[in-house]
């Protein structure tokens, strides 16, 4: 993620603020806060040689130029060549800027900001401020979780990771993957609501990996049995039970096994999702924790498109004989219910499950044709995030 000028536009401090030129160039990403005050006069140039350091959002009243209009179209041209990326100023000395320059930064897709009433710029700089470290923290979770995900750690990288993500985690963690309704305006819920953040001494982290919500929550051993009302009441505390659609929960682990109850979190999440349920724990997995141990091994792809290629050969990967073979399995092989939710008669399930045993394993037995098959389907909707 980053912190562009429309996201600052939605804090609070800066909600009266009116965009007067550069429209188009709002969607430019902001780094940092500064402030115009002398720099572009002839003294201000030889005390600040380095000028801005750009990436940055530059606040001024314009003093500099109170007597002097015709500074403030060069003022706006210097910032633009130093990568400052927008300029917020408040209208004390002018009520509205030159035309040229509004008309320049409009051409360069320069945002130019009107303050909205009296705040004051040490107000505005510190909520801008800590938006951008949020979003840091933000990508610096998001890449650590990747490689929660992608590796196995050592007790040492897991302490460290954990050191990193917050340095209140407890001695025993647990970590929720959770999906969320899509164009729930989330992201905007979470800048504007501080969901996510620089982590406090609550012993909570909340953080995001590939469009999931990742919360990490700790507590002593000794409270162990009070998570699940933990979870609730951080869920409730920042607005979040209405947005959720499903959720995948680890088993408890301690600081060294972090990695463990990523990986853990993140699978479980995804069969919540394949199988419609709101909340999935990963003790409740059941045949599920073997498949998913090995689910990134070439032999486990390899049984799956094997036993699926029949399939994959003669029909597209979004066909009839497909979605049967889905809904079968998560119904546990209950023809009445794989009619229901496919909005189809019993009987034309009953002929689809003889095609499928024709083509993928007609000398197996009924039931070592549904094992099989649920386990090469399990791997394959698990790979492909199909439902």
């Amino acid at each position: 993620m980053a912190v562009r000028v429309k996201d600052l536009l939605n804090l609070e401090i800066m909600k009266n603020f009116s965009v007067v030129a550069g429209e188009k160039g709002l969607n430019r990403v902001v780094e940092a806060t500064e402030i115009l005050d002398f720099e572009f006069t002839s003294e201000g140039e030889a005390y600040r040689e380095s000028g801005f350091d750009g990436k940055s959002i530059v606040l001024s009243v314009f003093l500099f130029a109170k007597d002097r209009p015709e500074l403030i179209l060069d003022a706006v041209k210097k910032l633009i060549a130093q990568n400052v990326q927008a300029l917020a100023y408040k209208p004390v000395f002018f009520k509205t800027l030159p035309q040229e320059a509004l008309k320049y930064a409009d051409e360069m897709n320069f945002p130019i900001l009107k303050f909205g009433h009296d705040e004051f710029f040490e107000d505005v700089i510190f909520a801008a401020r800590e938006m951008i470290e949020r979003d840091r923290f933000f990508s610096r979770a998001e890449f650590l979780i990747g490689r929660l995900l992608d590796q196995e750690l050592t007790e040492k990288e897991n302490e460290e990771a954990c050191r990193r993500m917050s340095p209140f985690l407890g001695s025993k963690l647990t970590v929720v993957f959770v999906e969320t309704e899509k164009d729930s305006g989330l992201t905007e819920h979470i800048f504007t609501q501080e969901v996510l953040g620089i982590p406090d001494r609550s012993g909570a982290v909340a953080a995001g990996y590939q469009g999931k919500l990742v919360l990490i929550l700790s507590q002593p051993e000794e409270l162990e049995a009070d998570f699940d009302v933990r979870l609730r009441d951080f869920l409730r505390s920042r607005n979040l039970s209405s947005h959720i659609v499903n959720m995948g929960i680890s088993n408890m682990h301690g600081r060294t096994a972090l990695d463990k109850a990523v990986k853990e979190a993140f699978w479980t999440q995804k069969i919540a999702g394949i199988e419609e349920k709101s909340v999935k724990y990963y003790r409740d997995l059941g045949i599920y924790k073997l498949i998913i141990s090995h689910i990134n091994s070439e032999e486990t792809r390899e049984f799956m498109e094997e036993y699926l290629r029949p399939i994959f050969a003669e029909e597209d990967r979004d066909s009839d004989l497909l979605k049967t073979a889905a809904q079968y399995v998560m119904t546990d092989g209950d023809i009445a219910e794989t009619a229901n939710r496919l909005f189809c008669h019993k009987n034309t399930i009953r002929y689809r499950i003889g095609k499928l045993q024709e083509k993928l394993d007609p000398d197996a037995s009924e039931k070592v044709f549904f094992l099989d098959l649920a386990a090469a389907m399990k791997i394959y909707m698990l790979l492909n995030d199909e439902r």
